[in-house]
């Protein structure tokens, strides 16, 4: 099953989903699955697009790259999961071979591990290549996670220094079909943000200023 992940042929189930709610499930289990000694925390945007894609195998990914992050951090530290709306451009997609420009959701899985030498994070998508000892690891998990995240469309990106953790990033292309509901909930959560803003009026009939003045408190 992992060697079909990698190859991007396993049978996958897409569906609209909210990462957010996704994510924030997943970050309650995993704090009380990694052990006291890993801090997990989770930070997600006000609204984040709606992604296409099969929920399960994402928690999958997430929940491997966690994992990874907690085999790194043995004398304890802070995960940290993130979410947000990002554009990639046609200069990133230059200087990153494989990745297409367009809008995509980012979820960003950070550790503050012993992180990885350059010579080895140039290969930790390869299959069947581990940083574990012998026999805790089968060097299939991240070439998993990178193969679904292909095959899903998406992008993903490492960054890591020795001493300083390792960050995932990982970008899951914006739903073309999103539902009303799901434009209605980004236009209440704008609403919502706008709550405390201030509104210049300008008008120099008096009766439509005052409409206008109203109009703006609905």
């Amino acid at each position: 099953r992992r060697l079909l992940a990698f190859a991007r042929k396993q049978p996958l189930k897409p569906q609209v989903i909210d990462a957010n709610t996704l994510v924030g499930n997943l970050t309650g289990l995993l704090s009380r699955t990694l052990g006291q000694h890993i801090e997990v925390g989770f930070t997600g945007a006000a609204y984040v697009w709606p992604v296409y894609i099969d929920a399960a195998n994402l928690e999958s990914a997430i929940t491997n790259l966690a994992v990874n992050a907690r085999d790194a951090m043995p004398g304890g530290g802070r995960l940290m999961i993130e979410t947000r709306n990002e554009v990639l451009d046609s200069d990133y997609a230059r200087d990153n071979p494989g990745a297409v420009p367009g809008e995509y959701v980012a979820v960003i899985v950070s550790d503050t591990g012993s992180g990885m030498p350059p010579e080895m994070l140039n290969r930790i998508f390869e299959p069947f290549f581990t940083t574990k000892e012998a026999g805790k690891g089968t060097g299939l998990g991240l070439s998993m996670v990178f193969g679904f995240v292909k095959q899903s469309g998406g992008h993903i990106r490492a960054y890591s220094e020795v001493g300083h953790g390792t960050t995932m990033r990982l970008y899951l292309p914006r739903a073309k079909h999103a539902t009303a509901r799901e434009t209605a909930a980004e236009a209440v959560v704008r609403d919502e943000a706008c709550k405390n803003e201030r509104v210049l009026v300008v008008e120099d009939n008096d009766a439509i200023r005052q409409l206008d003045r109203k109009s703006t408190r609905l």
